[in-house]
């Protein structure tokens, strides 16, 4: 019997992938607008960097794709990339229709 499942390392990678850049965005928000993350974005949108900010939170997902991979956790990292590239993806249709 096995103590990991490797296709429950893939989601844990994936659900890491989606948390670290909601956090780095949760903790930009702070610094600059005491928290409130929607009037973040509507600033950012008025200004026309939200799709930069987006794709610079979404970079954090560099360091534990790069941990995963050093340490030969390949489902994991498959997962945190997949979810890299859906982000990107909602950046870019984010950007270009709203």
């Amino acid at each position: 019997m096995e103590f990991m499942n490797y296709d429950s390392l893939f989601f844990k990678g994936a659900i890491l992938g989606l948390i670290l850049p909601t956090l780095a965005f949760l903790v930009y928000s702070i610094a600059t607008f005491d928290g409130d993350a929607w009037a973040l974005y509507k600033q950012l949108k008025v200004m026309g960097v939200h799709s930069h900010v987006l794709s610079l939170c979404t970079l954090l997902n560099l360091i534990p794709f790069l941990i995963f991979m050093r340490t030969n956790l390949e489902k994991s990292a498959r997962g945190i990339l997949m979810t890299t590239i859906f982000i990107a993806l909602l950046v870019m249709i984010n950007k270009f229709s709203f």
